[in-house]
């Protein structure tokens, strides 16, 4: 799985026109696990946007939006803004799936990750280089919160 954080709301903000008409594309995957993206998420930041002047018509939860279930979300006739709530493989399917339409994107990758659903957690195992500092960060599982102490024990691969 990839561990995502949210960008910051105004950074998301910056990338809108008063005058979009706005669908969210959610995903119920990597991002809900790293606590940046799922149902509420969704929920969230349409309420901030809308409280904030912006035309929000609807969202759409997807279960992955690097599969081809993302076909599923059938957009309004008059949409032509995408947020989208995912991963960046997640933003890529959306961009290909729906190339007529502008899309923002709201998180950022940090790397691969692992998870416990039963303490709650997840470890940042492989992060990408230039978040190379989160290798073996912990967080809590569907919150992003920062763990203080360390409890996942990963084995490094023979090589």
């Amino acid at each position: 799985m990839i561990f995502t954080k949210a960008l910051p709301y105004n950074d998301i903000k910056r990338k809108l026109d008063k005058s979009d008409v706005i669908t969210i594309i959610g995903c119920e995957s990597c991002v809900r696990a790293s606590g940046c993206g799922g149902e509420e998420k969704m929920q969230e930041l349409a309420l901030k946007l809308r409280k904030d002047g912006y035309n929000v018509v609807d969202g759409y939860m997807v279960p992955s939006s690097c599969t081809p279930k993302l076909l599923f979300a059938k957009l309004g006739k008059n949409i032509n803004t995408i947020i989208s709530l995912a991963c960046s493989a997640g933003l890529s399917n959306i961009k290909r799936y729906y190339s007529n339409y502008k899309i923002v994107e709201t998180t950022t990758d940090i790397g691969l990750m692992v998870t416990d659903s039963d303490q709650k957690i997840l470890k940042v195992t492989m992060p990408y280089q230039e978040h190379k500092n989160e290798r073996g960060n912990e967080y809590g599982l569907c919150t992003g919160e920062a763990m203080d102490s360390k409890k996942l024990l990963i084995m490094e691969a023979e090589k």
